[in-house]
This record gives C-alpha cells, sequence and structure tokens, in this order.
C-alpha cells in the first residue's frame, strides 16, 4: 500500500492515475497524481510510490549492485539506468544485463532504450557480417553504430549532459572477463571479435554516448584519453555544469572531455590524490566543485575530499561534526542538494565500520556535518543489495529504487530533506 512517512509517521496514499505515454527526448505530457503528493512532502518525509509501471515490451529495469548513483536528467523528467549486478547475468529473455532504462517521474513508470545484447543472435550476426568491426575497432553495424559497451558494475561511470542530451559512459566493448573467458556467455564472440581486430592499429576511443534525441549510440576517435588511476570506481564521471565537459578523477586525478575537439585534457591537478576503489562523486554547481567520497581510509576526515574546479586543487575540508565512515557506490546514494545547499548521503546499510545508517548532510557554507537522520523502519525493510537513486532538483526531492541484484522486483521510495528555503 503506497504511503508517506513524515515526522509523525502519518500515512497517504499515492494514486498514480492514467500514464500517458512517454518519447524521449522531453516529458510525459501531463503528470500523474503522485508528483502533487511529492511537491506536498514536507522535511525529512518519505513517499512510498511502489513498483513503477513496467515497460510493455521488456518489463522492468533490474536492480544492479555497485550501481547506487544513476544519472538525473532533470530536463527529460527521469533519470538513467546502466550497469550490470550479477556478474555475467543474462536474462530469462536472453538478452545481457547492459540494457538501458529511462524512469519516467511523471509516469512513474520504466522505459527501455535499450533491452541489452541478444546473446542467442550476437555470434551469427558477427558471423554474417551483420556487425563488423570498423576502423575505430569497434563492432558496429551497417551504419556505424557501435554495440553498446559492456560494464561489470555501473560504479560512477555514468554521467548525463543536459545540453547535447546525451548520456555518456565511460567502458569498452566486451570489456567485462567474466563473459569472455572460457565458458562465459562470449567467450567465442569475443575470439571472433579479437581475430577482426588483429592486426589494426587501434585510435583512442570517447567514453560512449547515447543520444537521446536520435536514440542511437556512437563513440568517436579522439586524439588523447586518461591515463592512470585504480579501476573498479577508482575514479568519477561528473558532468560539470560550469564548463558543459565531462570530468573524469580521482585516483587519476582530473581529466575534462573537451567535445568540441574530441580530446581529453589532463587538468593536472594540484594536491594530495584519492586512493583506492569504489568510490563517489557529484558535483556543486554553485561552488563550481566535485565532492568526493573514498572507503579507503580509516578515518572519516581522511575519506572526504573537495576537487575545487577554478582553482584545480583536490582537498580535504576540515570540518565540524562526524560525517559517514565511508561512501561506496555500494551503500551511498551521493547527491549535491540544490534547493537546500548541502551535499546528502543516504546511507542504506549499518555495517561495522559504519553502524550508523541514516541521511547524513553535510553544510558547505560552515563546512559542518549535522546528525545523520535515521532512516524508517518500513524504509529499511525495502533495501535489497541491487538499490540505486538519484536526486531531482525541479521537485527536490531523492528518487530511491529499492530492489535485489539483477532482480525486476524494484519499489520506488520519495525522499525530501528539506523543502525549499
Amino acid at each position: 500500500m503506497p504511503f508517506c512517512l513524515g515526522a509523525t509517521e502519518r500515512v497517504v496514499h499515492a494514486d498514480h492515475g492514467d500514464k500517458p505515454t512517454l518519447t524521449l527526448p522531453g516529458a510525459a505530457a501531463e503528470a500523474g497524481p503522485h508528483v502533487a503528493q511529492i511537491e506536498a512532502l514536507g522535511d525529512n518525509a518519505w513517499l512510498y510510490l511502489g513498483p513503477p509501471q513496467p515497460d510493455p515490451a521488456w518489463g522492468s529495469a533490474r536492480g544492479r549492485s555497485w550501481s547506487t548513483n544513476q544519472p538525473a536528467a532533470p530536463d527529460l523528467r527521469g533519470a538513467f539506468v546502466f550497469g550490470e549486478g550479477v556478474h555475467a547475468f543474462v536474462k530469462p529473455d536472453g538478452h545481457y544485463m547492459n540494457d538501458l532504462w529511462f524512469y519516467d517521474i511523471n509516469g512513474h513508470r520504466w522505459i527501455c532504450l535499450y533491452p541489452g545484447i541478444d546473446t542467442r543472435t550476437l555470434l551469427d550476426q558477427m558471423q554474417d557480417g551483420t556487425l563488423q568491426v570498423d576502423e575505430r575497432g569497434l563492432l558496429a553495424d551497417e551504419q556505424g553504430q557501435p554495440l553498446p559497451p559492456l560494464l561489470i558494475h555501473a560504479y560512477g561511470f555514468l554521467a548525463y549532459d543536459p545540453h547535447q542530451q546525451q548520456l555518456a559512459i565511460v567502458a569498452g566493448q566486451f570489456d567485462n572477463y567474466f563473459t569472455t573467458g572460457p565458458g562465459g556467455v562470449f567467450a567465442e564472440a569475443y575470439r571472433l571479435y579479437q581475430q577482426q581486430r588483429a592486426g589494426k592499429d587501434l585510435p583512442g576511443l570517447s567514453p560512449f554516448f547515447y543520444d537521446v534525441r536520435q536514440g542511437r549510440w556512437r563513440c568517436t576517435i579522439v586524439q588523447a584519453t586518461p591515463r592512470g588511476g585504480e579501476p573498479y570506481g577508482g575514479s568519477q564521471l561528473v558532468y560539470v555544469h560550469g564548463k558543459r565537459q565531462f570530468f573524469w578523477g580521482g585516483t587519476s586525478g582530473a581529466w575534462f572531455f573537451d567535445l568540441a575537439n574530441g580530446t581529453w585534457v589532463d587538468a593536472r591537478p594540484a594536491g594530495t590524490l584519492p586512493t583506492g576503489i569504489d568510490h563517489c562523486a557529484c558535483y556543486d554547481s554553485r561552488r563550481d566543485r566535485i565532492y568526493y567520497y573514498t572507503n579507503s581510509a580509516s578515518a572519516a576526515h581522511e575519506n572526504f575530499f573537495i576537487y575545487d574546479i577554478q582553482q584545480n586543487c583536490w582537498t580535504r575540508p576540515r570540518t565540524v561534526g562526524s560525517g559517514p565512515a565511508y561512501a561506496s557506490s555500494y551503500e551511498s546514494i551521493f547527491s549535491y542538494d540544490r534547493a537546500n545547499d548541502a551535499l546528502v548521503i543516504i546511507r542504506l546499510y549499518a555495517t561495522e565500520r559504519e553502524p550508523r545508517r541514516g541521511v547524513y548532510v553535510f553544510d558547505p557554507q560552515t563546512d559542518s556535518w549535522a546528525d545523520p537522520l535515521p532512516l524508517p523502519p518500513q524504509v529499511i525493510d525495502q533495501v535489497g543489495d541491487g538499490n540505486f537513486g538519484f536526486y531531482d532538483p525541479t521537485l527536490n526531492a531523492y528518487f530511491c529504487c529499492f530492489a535485489h541484484d539483477s532482480r525486476d522486483d524494484g519499489t520506488i521510495w520519495v525522499y525530501r530533506y528539506r523543502k525549499r528555503r
């Protein structure tokens, strides 16, 4: 039963009404009744929306572990979902789980933009020439559209550019050793792929882009690519509105993707770089800086970094109060709250290193952490092991999808930290 939780645990029904049809780009023509209930949320309040309406052809998006931070697209009234969960998981319909989804806020429903590679026909397409390796070293169709990439987990390798209306993914084709080894679902396809690439001088490549306006994938040759850093979330992809460029940084330093010239540019930042893997990051548009959290240090203050874009420098802020011991893409929904000018971290689990699950809020004006706000028991009961979420600045609300890894059992909860001041 849909309900809303606030300070008084007040129960409210959420009626979704009729769902309008959404064709990207753009939002649903009308917002369902649940949107008015989101707008009416008070401070530190939760609203249960239940399972989104499935896509009529492809069903529902599945939960995916180590993928808590999915890119919001406020201009499209929703968010993208991408990244694998259970290693080398193939869905019951034969499609691999490099599927791309869009959560439609206004319609509270899933829209499948790409169902995933059809594992039953891929090898036939490679053998009959429908898919061929081109001058980029990519497997592509006759129109030059590349086969979408594989990504073991999303980590922080996704970001959305609202100016170009394109989703960016730092990944590669067949870039998942769980699928390409002996007995792997793509073992034979990968062998043929490498055979067709043999002897070619392969160029550097951009991220993979999904162009919302055209509904197509693309990937371009670039002059330079980022170097260094740790894998598995050791660097993060963030869209920087002030520069209208993608940032890629962390253990690899700080790089910016120059779309006009088709190249990555090494910013060569000052300061001490983050270390380790599986980090979280978000962009503070007011101060033109990136909040960055790791999980490699034993002390909480050593895991919190700020990259100042104008100063081109990594620092560890001196903070007041107690922030979370660590943050990672497995258990932390990590966002800059534009309406309240705050970094908000929703920690979903209580662990030995950080037993305080809840909502952590950092005030950048005072460099201080508030005491964490506890999660309601009803929310905790819904948390699975394949959760993800995003912040929508238009509604000033956090959308949290709680699901089990690679299962289509997700339900949506909406949270508001505070009403606009």
